[in-house]
């Protein structure tokens, strides 16, 4: 039986529970890939979202493979999942999370899984769990470190109790990171969304820090900031227009359309331009333009190899007339 031994563990009823658990997933890099392999193999129905494509600089720490480069984090991972576990169900959503979808992509969710690299969209996370009552874990790692909490609407400080609006940090780009480090940082994301789910003990009010090189775990206590302004009910993330040109990971640039666009259409109008290399996928199309390697969605593109926001705008005129 599949989950024989975890069941000799933690029971019938906790498996039961399990599996009518969903688990929402933002972010299916290091962190999220981790989480979602063993949540998967646990029994737990999962939602990925992810507005990214796969890297080579990803593999040394993210679950893909080198032939899942270029293609939406989201579907490779949800690949490989059901591969590992063809019982429970996975729901893949290549799109960016923002104020304006966030409803509709979170729903129903169980709990949140904060797999993410941006502050802006832990903001957003931690307001609408906040507001609509969802558990999610936070969860962070550079170099040979990681943290991690449970947080809990109601019951334990928020994000923003212990995280100041202007912090800032290194990134793996800049600072590099163990990949260890990462995974096993997925890892506890999963073992807590797990004991969560069943209603066990959890990390809660406490902040884990765990250094890999010094052989340190530690937890921190972490108090609840009498004049946090998303514990009074004040969402305001939830309210922010989604930015038109962002900067992710590597100097990759994702630029949103604001409406939806035929890619099929904008694919066949370039084939006949012998400036631009056409590979079609099932819900991509990746364009290959000189130093650029652009990934063409409905509703937005990832261009690597661009230096700047306005490089990008002119890409984007160029291929969509935007």
């Amino acid at each position: 039986m599949r989950y024989s031994r975890q069941e000799a563990f933690i029971g019938k009823a906790s498996q039961k529970k399990l599996r009518k658990s969903l688990v929402t997933i933002v972010g299916c890099g290091a962190i999220g890939s981790s989480a979602g392999e063993y949540l998967a193999r646990a029994g737990v129905n999962l939602r990925l979202i992810d507005r990214d494509i796969v890297e080579m600089s990803n593999l040394h720490r993210q679950l893909f493979r080198e032939e899942d480069v270029g293609r939406p984090k989201a579907e490779a991972l949800k690949e490989r999942l059901e591969e590992a576990n063809s019982e429970v169900r996975i729901e893949a959503v290549s799109d960016d999370l923002n104020a304006s979808n966030i409803e509709k992509y979170l729903k129903n969710s169980s709990l949140v899984i904060d797999g993410t690299d941006n502050i802006e969209t832990r903001f957003l996370i931690n307001d609408f769990c906040l507001k609509n009552k969802v558990p999610f874990t936070y969860a962070a790692a550079i170099k040979s470190e990681g943290l991690l909490t449970l947080i809990v609407p109601g019951e334990t400080p928020c994000l923003r109790c212990f995280m100041p609006l202007a912090y800032t940090h290194d990134t793996c780009e800049t600072a590099g990171v163990l990949g260890p480090a990462v995974g096993v940082m997925g890892v506890i994301s999963a073992a807590e969304a797990i004991k969560h789910l069943i209603g066990k003990d959890m990390i809660k009010g406490s902040l884990l820090h765990v250094n890999f090189y010094k052989n340190l775990y530690e937890l921190i206590e972490i108090k609840r900031n009498k004049t946090c302004p998303a514990c009074k009910g004040s969402y305001e993330f939830l309210g922010k227009p989604a930015k038109q040109v962002v900067e992710l990971c590597g100097g990759t640039y994702q630029f949103l359309f604001g409406k939806e666009v035929d890619i099929q259409d904008i694919s066949e109008r370039l084939e006949k331009n012998r400036d631009f290399k056409i590979v079609k996928g099932k819900h991509i199309v990746q364009i290959i333009h000189k130093k650029y390697v652009i990934s063409l969605f409905k509703r937005r593109m990832i261009v690597q190899g661009a230096h700047s926001p306005r490089e990008v705008k002119i890409l984007a005129a160029r291929i969509i007339g935007a």
